[in-house]
């Protein structure tokens, strides 16, 4: 009889460990706003500018808001603002990369930054060079593994939003 009970509670675990391991990485998201980023050229000569592409998709029911200064490269770096590449891996190596984000300055001649409405079910695309980004030893060929995050997305007049996007991979040859 103890027997059978030993059997029963095999089978059980074995159940339980098939349906834990068919749900694991297919949560919903609790807040539907996402951000992606994507880098059109997938091999990227060394020296030569990394292309990145930010997108934050709305999937609530009302408007969110970027501020920002710009929402393409320029020479002050206005679009990194609340742009962050938190982690920066190479070569499948233990450790981020990341050393600083872009130095900002921002021309006298610019009054604030500009909010940027994100309808809902709508989208909101950022561009940059990720090169922008300082590492501890430069931008050296390798395979990277990128995190971007936007952080500051305003969703209403008390909640602000930080969103991770899933990582970013390219070749710097």
């Amino acid at each position: 009889m103890f027997k059978k009970y030993i059997l029963v509670f095999l089978i059980l675990g074995v159940c339980l460990i098939a349906i834990a391991s068919e749900t694991r990485g297919k949560e919903e998201r609790q807040i539907p706003v996402v951000v992606s980023a994507d880098v059109s050229l997938k091999t990227v000569k060394r020296g030569e500018a990394i292309p990145l592409d930010i997108t934050v998709s709305n999937g609530l029911p009302s408007s969110i808001y970027l501020s920002t200064f710009s929402l393409i490269p320029n020479d002050w770096n206005g679009e990194t603002c609340n742009v962050s590449l938190v982690d920066i891996y190479r070569d499948n190596k233990p450790g981020s990369l990341y050393l600083s984000r872009p130095k900002m300055e921002v021309p006298k001649t610019i009054s604030g930054m500009r909010s940027c409405e994100v309808k809902s079910g709508g989208k909101l695309i950022i561009r940059t060079d990720a090169r922008k980004w300082k590492l501890r030893d430069e931008w050296l060929p390798g395979k990277y593994k990128v995190i971007v995050r936007i952080d500051k997305l305003n969703i209403d007049k008390y909640s602000t939003l930080s969103v991770l996007a899933d990582p970013v991979e390219f070749e710097i040859k």
